[in-house]
């Protein structure tokens, strides 16, 4: 796959999130149906001790052209992980959403991503190490349940709202954003969300306080160089302390190279910290290389720890390693 079409698929606005290979079981002039998967094995090497970060992904999607006026569709998605102290599985809902698509945008509910997703998938673009200064609240995350969403876009302008109401930790909340393309290269966005969850510690776990986020992020795309960045702001209430100021920093680098462009050479810094909420700390710089073959991609992925970087599996500031490989269907 080359790194254009990968790139595509993360980054598009498409309704059904269409997985990056699928066999199309049904299809005729107004209804489709499709499944999809992938399976990934890996090994992250921290500190010295291994852990497993194989799994696997199976979707299930359809859409279904009612009229001239109105599209409906679905999509559910699951991922699979081995315990490994012994032979179960863990079972993990990705999205399990319907929507309709018309002229005057597209609504959605049930699992899936929120409003500023678009937004914060300028720089969650690595195979492995990206993706962390969102997911600290519910309606900033890459995914929430019980969530309604609505899109309304065109060639240069993408506008997206969503609504939470009871997802995980008891959140209700919201989330808007807007993007905007300068020109066919840079495109530019901004957004804001609002929590309302339970942020507490063992001691005081049913409490609950608002956390609040505003993003901005800038992408650049040109030949063979996509270059992001991503900032945030607000407040937070997290681990048994309420109200703390926060600020964060996303930025990603790639070049790709080779034959059908299929070789990625990939950069990123990630850092989020707020005031005396040291669980949160997120500081480190990430080297990653892989290697796409048609539906087949191996990859090797190095993250360097900075000052009370807090994001490995120990949550101490560690360098992790994780070599890979995925095939996808």
């Amino acid at each position: 796959m080359t790194f254009n079409k990968y790139l595509i698929a993360i980054t598009s606005s498409a309704i059904l999130s269409a997985p990056l290979s699928a066999a199309t079981i049904y299809k005729n002039e107004t209804q489709e149906f499709n499944i999809g998967g992938r399976v990934e094995v890996g090994g992250n090497l921290t500190d010295g001790d291994y852990s497993d970060e194989s799994n696997v992904r199976l979707n299930v999607n359809g859409k279904n052209k009612l009229n001239e006026d109105l599209t409906v569709f679905g999509r559910y998605e699951f991922e699979i992980t081995e315990n490994e102290d012994d032979n179960e599985a863990n079972l993990n809902t990705r999205h399990l959403y319907v929507g309709g698509e018309t002229k005057f945008g597209t609504l959605i509910y049930g699992h899936q991503e929120n409003a500023v997703t678009y937004l914060t998938d300028f720089t969650d673009l690595a195979e492995t190490y990206s993706g962390y200064i969102n997911e600290n609240t519910e309606t900033s995350a890459d995914r929430s349940k019980n969530t309604l969403r609505y899109i309304y876009k065109t060639d240069a302008l993408t506008f997206q709202a969503s609504g939470t109401q009871n997802a995980n930790n008891n959140a209700d909340g919201f989330g808007l954003m807007a993007a905007y393309k300068l020109t066919p290269e840079v495109e530019l966005a901004a957004g804001v969300t609002s929590s309302d969850q339970e942020y507490g510690n063992a001691t005081n776990v049913e409490d609950t306080d608002t956390s609040n986020s505003y993003i901005l992020a800038a992408r650049y795309t040109k030949g063979s160089i996509y270059l992001a960045a991503t900032g945030m702001q607000g407040n937070i209430s997290a681990d048994g302390i309420s109200d703390s100021d926060f600020v964060a920093a996303d930025a990603f680098a790639a070049y790709y190279f080779g034959e059908d462009n299929s070789n990625i050479l990939n950069i990123g810094y990630s850092y989020y910290s707020a005031d005396d909420i040291a669980s949160l700390e997120t500081n480190f710089v990430s080297l990653e290389y892989a290697h796409y073959i048609g539906n087949f991609a191996v990859f090797s992925s190095y993250k360097i720890a900075l000052n009370n970087d807090t994001s490995s599996s120990t949550g101490d500031r560690e360098n992790e390693l994780l070599l890979g490989a995925r095939y996808g269907f």
